[in-house]
């Protein structure tokens, strides 16, 4: 799921123990996060991720601050990228 719309998709209690429980605070996924203004250190990469129980990717994370490609070109052989 996009980062984005997993924090906006939660209600304010489920928000609080998100935050809680990836290390940071409601205050700072709001105003930082949220719109990508600042890139996560990778420890809290790592931990939005976990807390989020399976709904958010690593990857998706990196996507949502452009640390990663949303789509992977195919191999110049024209076989299918090994990660998906």
């Amino acid at each position: 799921m996009n980062f984005r719309d997993f924090i906006l998709n939660k209600s304010p209690e489920d928000l609080e123990k998100y935050a809680k429980d990836a290390g940071t605070t409601v205050g700072y996924i709001k105003s930082h996060l949220l719109y990508g203004y600042k890139e996560p250190r990778k420890t809290l990469r790592k931990a939005l991720s976990t807390a989020s129980n399976g709904e958010v990717s690593e990857m998706e994370v990196l996507q949502h601050f452009g640390l990663y490609p949303n789509q992977i070109p195919n191999n110049q052989n024209g076989n299918n990228p090994a990660l998906q």
